[in-house]
């Protein structure tokens, strides 16, 4: 058993050294970028953001997990949600959204197109060489979906109609309907 395993070390040193000496006088190859960031590249332009427009009128009450209020906090609240709805979920968990944020930012780079230079430059010098897990930002979501299943309410629509709407059970859309009384003041355009 001992000699099997001193053979198996010897052949994998003798492997390395054959590495090395077929690498000598080549420059080291250039390491491709991560994967995260080649998605990020290759995304599909988003036309219209919705929940950014929602989170800077109507919904301007509404709170932000503690990640996105802190980018907030740097580029403003409707470009920290643009952030959370143009980058796409990465992972297992569909809720999970993870951004590089390059130390030094390009013009031509997904983030300056989503939220302007300006805004990015700001972004990459908070954040710089990190790796932003941004939240899918379920309460928002939520407080729009309310947002619309009242206004189509207001407007005449049955919970039957608004259900077919939006895709949704009508049973969801009676509960929504329920919490008018908690969304209502919330929901409010800023003064």
């Amino acid at each position: 058993m001992g000699v099997i395993e001193d053979l198996k070390a010897e052949n994998k040193q003798l492997r390395s050294l054959l590495d090395q000496a077929q690498r000598a006088g080549r420059p080291a190859p250039a390491k491709p970028a991560p994967a995260l960031i080649a998605r990020q590249l290759e995304m599909p332009d988003v036309v219209r953001y919705p929940l950014a427009e929602f989170a800077a009128g109507r919904g301007h009450r509404v709170m932000l997990p503690d990640s996105v209020q802190e980018i907030a906090e740097v580029v403003g609240r409707e470009k920290a949600v643009r952030l959370v709805e143009g980058t796409r979920p990465s992972g297992k968990r569909r809720w999970r959204r993870s951004l590089y944020v390059p130390a030094e930012m390009p013009e031509g780079h997904r983030i300056a197109t989503l939220i302007g230079f300006e805004d990015a430059t700001r972004l990459s010098f908070s954040h710089g060489n990190c790796i932003l897990e941004l939240p899918a930002c379920h309460a928002l979501r939520k407080a729009y979906l309310a947002d619309y299943v009242m206004r189509l309410h207001d407007q005449g629509a049955e919970e039957a109609e608004i259900a077919r709407e939006i895709g949704v059970e009508k049973k969801t859309v009676a509960a929504l309907l329920d919490l008018a009384d908690y969304w209502r003041p919330r929901l409010q355009s800023p003064e």
